[in-house]
C-alpha cells in the first residue's frame, strides 16, 4: 500500500464487449466523470482514460464470438506508467466488462508497484465478494461512488480505517470485509458537474453513435437529472445500485447544466438518460419551460426509457414544445399477466396506446422496449408482445432477452429454479444472448424469435413510412453505415441459425 499522502488518481472506463457484429453505441461515462469532479474539488490530480471511446474502431476477437472495442492494453499500460498514479479507479457498469476489469487492474498493478486499484460499478456493487477474491483489486465501492471514493481517499491519506465508510469492500488481515451501504446521497445539488474536461468529448461527438443508436443531430452528448426508481422490475438492477427511491436534482440545477453543454461543447441535441425523467410532473414541466424560457435551441430524447404511468397529453406537449422529438417507452409485454405477475411492473396495457396516438399526433418519433424470455413465461405470451408491438405501430422497436443480471430477482429465481444455462457465465451475458432455459422454452428458441421480430417490426416501418424511417435513420446511415449494416446482418444470422 501507498505510504505517502494520495496524489494522483486514474480513473478507466473500460472497453466495449459485444458479440461480433452487435451494435455498439458511444457516450461519455458519467459515473466517472461525476466521481473526477468530486475528487478534482478535494484538490486531487485526476485524470480518466474512456478505454472504449479512445480507439472505438479498434475491434479484438475475444472468442465465443464475441470481440472487444477500444484501447489495446499496452497503450492504457504505457498510459498508466506516464502518469504514476496513486490509485487506479476501473468502473465495470456491464457484467461482460468484469474481465477487462480485472485485466486492467492488473496492468496497473505490474506498471505501478504500490498502485492501490478500486473498482465500483453494477457488476462489483452486486457482487463484490467475487471482486475482492481477484489479487488485482484491493477496494470495491458500491453504488454511486462519488462519496464513497472520496472518503476512501482520505481516510488512506489520514489514518486508514476504512470502518466507517458505508458502500465500501475491502481486505482486513486475508479476510473480505463489505460495509453495507448506510446511506445515498440526498442532495444531488450537492455534487459538481461531470469532469467532461476530462473525457474525449470530441471522439463522442465525432462518432456520433449515442446510447440511442440514432441522433437527429450533432454535437449531441448524454446527462442525468435524476437517480433510483420506485418500481421493483424483475429483471432490474437500478433499484439496487441507485435505490429504489427516485432522488432529483433542483430544475436550476439541470437548466444550468444545459446551458453549459449548449455554451461550452455547442451541444444541440441531449440524450436524458433517467429512469424516471418525468416522474415529478410538475418538475419536469418546469425544466420544459425553462428549457423555452432560456431559448436553448436543442433537441432531446430519452434512450433509457420514460415510465409511461408518468405521461398523460399535457407533459408530452410540453415535452415536444422544448424541443422533445423522439421518446422511448418501456413496455416491456403485450401481456397483462406479464406485466403484473412477472415482471412486476405498474403499468396498464390500456394506457399505453392512447399514448402512443397521442405522441404521433404530436410528432413524436415514438420508439418502444420490450423484453421476452422471462421464468413463467410462454411462447404465446411473448407472441402476444411482438403483435401487440406491431399493433401500436412504432417508429422502432427494441426487443431484448431477459438477460439474469446480478443483484436482480431474475438472477435469483433462475438460480433457485436451475434455469441458468449450463454454460452461463456473467462475463457473456448481453440482452442478444439467451441465458435462461425453462420446461418452457429453449435459449435458441427465444433468440430466433427476437432477432426475427425486431427485423420484421422495424423493417415495417420503412414500408409503412419511408419518411419517418429515413428520418429516425438518416444520421447512423450517413455517417456510421457499417454499423447498421453488421447489425442488419446478425440479425439476419440469428434468425436462421439452429
Amino acid at each position: 500500500m501507498i505510504e505517502k499522502p494520495i496524489q494522483k488518481i486514474l480513473l478507466v472506463s473500460p472497453h466495449y464487449t459485444a458479440l461480433k457484429g452487435y451494435k455498439m453505441d458511444l457516450s461519455p461515462p458519467l459515473g466517472i466523470a461525476y466521481v473526477a469532479a468530486v475528487l478534482e474539488r478535494e484538490g486531487y490530480d485526476v485524470r480518466i482514460i474512456d478505454a472504449a471511446a479512445e480507439d472505438f474502431w479498434n475491434r479484438q476477437p475475444i472468442g465465443g464470438g464475441f470481440v472487444r472495442a477500444g484501447l489495446d492494453y499496452k497503450e492504457i499500460e504505457k498510459r498508466i506508467m506516464d502518469f504514476g498514479p496513486d490509485i487506479v479507479g476501473v468502473s465495470c457498469l456491464l457484467s461482460s466488462q468484469f474481465r477487462d476489469m480485472c485485466d486492467i487492474c492488473g496492468l496497473a498493478k505490474k506498471a505501478c508497484k504500490d498502485v492501490i486499484t478500486v473498482v465500483g460499478g453494477e457488476h462489483p456493487s452486486a457482487l463484490p465478494e467475487q471482486s475482492l477474491a481477484m489479487d488485482c483489486i484491493d477496494f470495491v465501492v458500491i453504488g454511486e461512488g462519488e462519496h464513497a471514493m472520496r472518503d476512501l481517499v482520505r481516510a488512506i491519506n489520514d489514518d486508514g480505517d476504512y470502518s466507517q465508510i458505508g458502500g465500501l469492500g475491502f481486505k482486513l488481515s486475508g479476510d473480505i470485509v463489505v460495509n453495507p451501504k448506510s446511506r445515498m446521497i440526498e442532495n444531488l445539488d450537492e455534487l459538481p458537474m461531470p469532469a467532461r474536461h476530462l473525457l474525449p468529448m470530441q471522439t463522442y461527438f465525432k462518432t456520433n453513435i449515442p446510447q440511442s443508436g440514432t441522433s437527429l443531430r450533432s454535437p449531441n452528448t448524454s446527462m442525468m437529472t435524476s437517480r433510483g426508481c420506485p418500481a421493483q422490475c424483475v429483471f432490474c438492477a437500478t433499484s439496487k445500485f441507485w435505490g429504489n427511491r427516485c432522488r432529483m436534482r433542483s430544475v436550476e440545477s439541470v437548466l444550468n447544466e444545459m446551458e453549459y453543454l449548449v455554451e461550452h461543447y455547442g451541444v444541440r441535441e441531449i440524450q436524458f438518460i433517467d429512469d424516471n425523467l418525468t416522474l415529478d410532473k410538475e418538475r419536469a414541466i418546469q425544466i420544459f419551460d425553462g428549457m423555452i424560457k432560456r431559448q436553448l435551441n436543442i433537441v432531446w430524447n430519452t434512450p433509457q426509457g420514460i415510465a409511461i404511468w408518468s405521461l398523460d397529453d399535457r407533459i408530452l406537449a410540453k415535452m415536444k414544445e422544448s424541443g422533445c422529438y423522439e421518446i422511448t417507452l418501456g413496455i416491456e409485454s403485450g401481456d397483462q399477466d406479464v406485466l403484473r405477475d412477472i415482471i412486476k411492473k405498474p403499468l396498464k396495457i390500456e394506457k399505453i396506446e392512447p399514448l402512443v396516438k397521442v405522441a404521433r399526433r404530436l410528432g413524436l418519433i415514438t420508439k418502444g422496449y420490450f423484453v421476452v424470455g422471462l421464468p413463467g413465461e410462454t411462447k404465446e405470451q411473448m407472441r402476444r408482445t411482438f403483435e401487440f408491438a406491431r399493433k401500436l405501430k412504432l417508429d422502432a422497436v427494441g426487443i431484448f432477452i431477459a438477460t439474469p443480471l446480478p443483484g436482480t430477482r431474475l438472477y435469483d429465481i433462475c438460480l433457485e429454479k436451475g434455469y441458468l444455462k449450463e454454460d452461463f457465465s456473467f462475463e457473456r451475458i448481453i440482452y442478444a444472448k439467451g441465458n435462461i432455459e425453462t420446461p418452457d422454452f429453449t435459449a435458441r428458441e427465444v433468440e430466433r424469435l427476437v432477432s426475427k421480430n425486431i427485423l420484421l417490426i422495424n423493417l415495417g416501418l420503412l414500408l409503412r413510412n419511408p419518411v419517418r424511417f429515413f428520418k429516425k435513420y438518416f444520421r447512423i446511415l450517413s455517417t456510421n453505415p457499417r454499423s447498421l449494416l453488421s447489425y442488419v446482418l446478425l440479425l439476419v444470422r440469428e434468425s436462421f441459425k439452429k
